[in-house]
């Protein structure tokens, strides 16, 4: 099972944040500016905040080369445009005819005023999250300051989760504190510490994303590790399955 982990972490791409796949109708448009000045309609296929990949029907291979940097913009019917600048990393294949990576060369803030809609688009996690399924509640035992409080996970990956958090624990952007989380249909916990990295507010309440770190089990490294794989596991299982429901809308 520790090879089967090991084997998985170096599959992940060497990239600041991973791409999320877009399926259609995903409601968000774009259109890159070559460099006479035509606006040329593209598909996103894949997008994060440190770049994208998009599809041309129209052919654009003589003004897009490699390392050749072009105006991006996003559309949305829930948002302002958004425009940034990327260069393009990467050229269309046989298997891929008209499609190119970019690689954005400044920061992409769509969090702020009239573009906010379009700030779930811009992932900037490096690991995927996983949601438990619909009729799945799963608890999490938050350690704060001596007390223990059971609180609801949003979503979890292998360095980070979302929590739903009663506001009366007063944690903000900073706050550090432990949690062990039970990896479901196993008998496997893992003991984590947790910084919290955002908090926002919906409809269900308080909402806190936080960065995690592996507490060493005290029986030692071996049953850690099987647990760490066994949420791997988990994690996989998980986005599989959510790539699957969401795909089937495509």
């Amino acid at each position: 099972m520790l090879r089967r982990l090991l084997d998985k972490v170096k599959s992940i791409p060497d990239r600041a944040h991973y791409r999320v796949l877009l399926h259609r109708p995903s409601g968000v448009g774009v259109h890159l500016l070559t460099g006479d000045g035509r606006k040329v309609a593209g598909r996103l296929v894949d997008v994060s905040a440190g770049g994208t990949a998009i599809e041309f029907e129209e052919p654009v291979a003589d003004d897009l080369q490699r390392g050749a940097e072009r105006q991006l913009t996003f559309s949305s019917l829930a948002a302002a445009p958004l425009a940034v600048r990327a260069t393009v990393r990467s050229l269309p294949s046989a298997e891929e005819p008209g499609r190119y990576g970019f690689e954005f060369t400044e920061a992409v803030r769509p969090g702020e005023g009239a573009r906010a809609g379009l700030l779930r688009l811009f992932n900037r996690r490096k690991r995927r999250r996983a949601r438990p399924r619909l009729d799945e509640r799963l608890g999490v035992q938050v350690q704060l300051d001596g007390a223990q409080h059971e609180v609801t996970l949003h979503d979890i990956s292998l360095d980070g989760a979302s929590l739903r958090l009663p506001p009366e624990l007063g944690l903000g952007i900073g706050s550090e504190f432990e949690f062990r989380f039970s990896v479901p249909r196993t008998a496997h916990t893992l003991h984590f510490r947790a910084a919290v990295t955002h908090v926002t507010e919906d409809a269900s309440g308080q909402r806190a994303g936080v960065t995690t770190k592996l507490v060493q089990a005290p029986e030692g490294k071996r049953p850690t590790r099987r647990a760490f794989a066994a949420l791997s596991d988990y994690v996989e299982r998980r986005v599989r399955e959510m790539e699957r429901y969401n795909s089937a809308f495509e």
